[in-house]
């Protein structure tokens, strides 16, 4: 039996992509939260940076479609700090500055630069959309020194693959599906969540997301290799994954908010 299941593995292995970020429907559903939570005066400014057609749901998985041809853009996606690390200072883990962190901070400021052409400000929009919720995804931000589960083979659901790769798309697609989920992701947040929920800054948020890897990702991982996992394994990770998408998305609204709104800038929304 278990020389099969490497057989499959394998086959697996060779047979699909790496996985990057949350799916296409992860980032789209962020970016619809993060727009029922912009300001009118944000909604105008996008429109305006955005050619005819695209909207901030449909540019957001755009950063992984360009990343094989913008390969210096690889690193921007994630920041590999070890699960057994303790928060505080995420720059050691940061080489060069070129992380998720430093990415997120840098197009933040561009978009918020008028002094920029519009196609400068329109790409920074594109990176941050994503970069935010890559940001919320737990195995973007820990680690195991497997490239954030990617070198952690798995079977799930039958199906073998990664460990990163089912935190990308399997169970985001499960979770989305189980009852009243999208409807409590996408509910109108009120003063006090929207002001809990985005206090700090992406240097902080990380730390949300790291906790996520060692708690869920990584903890509840059988020791075999590759590792079967099961529907206990997914009933942990649900709640979990609703959390990190709610949170992204609320977090990329006051982002673009601070951003494109002097008025919000101000009031701190």
């Amino acid at each position: 039996m278990l020389k099969r299941v490497m057989i499959l593995w394998a086959v697996g292995l060779m047979a699909g992509a790496p996985g990057w970020s949350w799916g296409p429907d992860g980032h789209r559903l962020i970016a619809e939260i993060a727009w029922k939570h912009a300001t009118e005066a944000v909604r105008a400014e996008v429109v305006k940076l955005l050619p005819e057609g695209e909207t901030l749901i449909s540019v957001a998985p755009w950063a992984d479609e360009v990343r094989p041809q913008r390969r210096e853009t690889a690193p921007w996606h994630y920041i590999n700090i070890p699960v057994e690390a303790p928060r505080g200072d995420w720059r050691p883990y940061c080489p060069n500055d070129e992380c998720i962190i430093t990415a997120v901070q840098r197009f933040a400021a561009r978009l918020a630069d008028r002094q920029l052409s519009a196609a400068e400000r329109e790409e920074a929009l594109r990176f941050l959309v994503h970069f935010v919720g890559d940001l919320h995804q737990p195995l973007h931000c820990g680690d195991r020194r497997d490239r954030g589960g990617n070198d952690v083979p798995v079977v799930f659901r039958g199906r073998p693959t990664n460990l990163h790769s089912i935190w990308d798309t399997p169970l985001l697609a499960e979770t989305l599906q189980r009852e009243g989920v999208r409807d409590r992701l996408l509910r109108e947040a009120g003063p006090d969540e929207f002001g809990l929920a985005t206090a700090g800054d992406p240097g902080q948020w990380v730390w949300d997301s790291h906790r996520a890897s060692g708690e869920a990702a990584y903890a509840a991982l059988p020791p075999e290799r590759p590792a079967l996992l099961d529907g206990e394994y997914a009933e942990r990770a649900y709640p979990v994954i609703e959390q990190q998408i709610r949170l992204a998305g609320l977090r990329l609204a006051a982002m673009l908010n601070r951003a494109l709104d002097p008025a919000a800038r101000k009031s701190g929304r």
